[in-house]
């Protein structure tokens, strides 16, 4: 497809409203918000895979309302097996930052003790049928139905409308603020902002998508399988070991710099290297 049929059929008006983003994002957050409460009072696990389940649900009805095509607005675009290499990559560099950046932040704003209770009894499974709904719910689930909703429904409505960097910026903030946790809120925002970059330059949500899993099942993992002392990610101080950390850094910078040429090669879509500001 020549790249320059792609703007006249990008007409903002094919896409979600910024208005119409955030009426879905707070309709979306009802469910989640009760999801959450569910799960903490009746200690159960099936709340969480319901109020992933449900994540999709006002963005379906907005998008029929308004006759727009749910492939596009999701970013259901197949990608190569370059790029979903690379995203493998990426993921595990970003998981590794992500935990450092955690591990900063816990320095100047502690995370209450009653808090990461609750959070480490929400992550743990105990039993073969637990293992499944966490993994449906927090990985497979969460990773799919989250991108789709935040990097396609939500970035794209402000990508037609601004700069490719403020919406990655902006959603990256909406992304954290409906998590409801302001101890992970700039942790959030670091690896929301990457899965944004990810999903503007190859127009999908799957590279996204395998990231966004990628963490989230390391979290899991490491909740349930070893104590903080015996993180295998962290060194003797608290925090990932500077060798690491340094090669998390570099990966996570050659990765994208090879996910960048991949899209270029593959995926013909307007971007800041191939398309004017002016048209971006």
């Amino acid at each position: 497809m020549p790249i320059a049929e792609i703007p006249a059929m990008r007409s903002a008006s094919n896409y979600p409203t910024v208005k119409g983003a955030g009426v879905v994002l707070l309709l979306t957050a009802i469910p989640l918000v009760f999801a959450g409460f569910l799960s903490e009072r009746t200690l159960a696990k099936w709340p969480l895979l319901l109020g992933e389940l449900a994540l999709l649900v006002p963005a379906y009805f907005y998008m029929r309302r308004r006759r727009l095509d749910y492939r596009v607005i999701f970013r259901l675009r197949p990608v190569g097996g370059r790029i979903i290499g690379v995203s493998v990559m990426i993921g595990f560099a970003l998981t590794v930052l992500a935990l450092e950046v955690d591990r900063l932040v816990s320095l100047l704003l502690p995370f209450p003790e009653e808090w990461e209770a609750i959070l480490q009894r929400t992550l743990r499974a105990d039993g073969a049928r637990e293992w499944i709904i966490m993994i449906l719910s927090a990985v497979v689930f969460a990773g799919v139905f989250e991108e789709m909703l935040f990097r396609g429904f939500v970035q794209n409505a402000f990508e037609q409308r601004h700069q490719p960097a403020f919406a990655i910026f902006i959603t990256a903030i909406l992304f954290g603020a409906v998590h409801l946790n302001p101890w992970w809120f700039l942790q959030f925002i670091f690896i929301a902002f990457i899965l944004g970059v990810l999903a503007w330059k190859s127009d999908s949500i799957i590279p996204g998508a395998i990231v966004h899993a990628q963490n989230n099942l390391t979290a899991l993992l490491l909740n349930n399988l070893t104590e903080e002392t015996s993180n295998p990610l962290l060194g003797g101080q608290g925090h990932v070991h500077p060798l690491l950390l340094l090669a998390a850094i570099a990966a996570l910078a050659y990765g994208l710099w090879l996910f960048y040429r991949y899209c270029e090669e593959e995926v013909q879509i307007p971007t800041f290297l191939n398309t004017p500001l002016s048209q971006t």
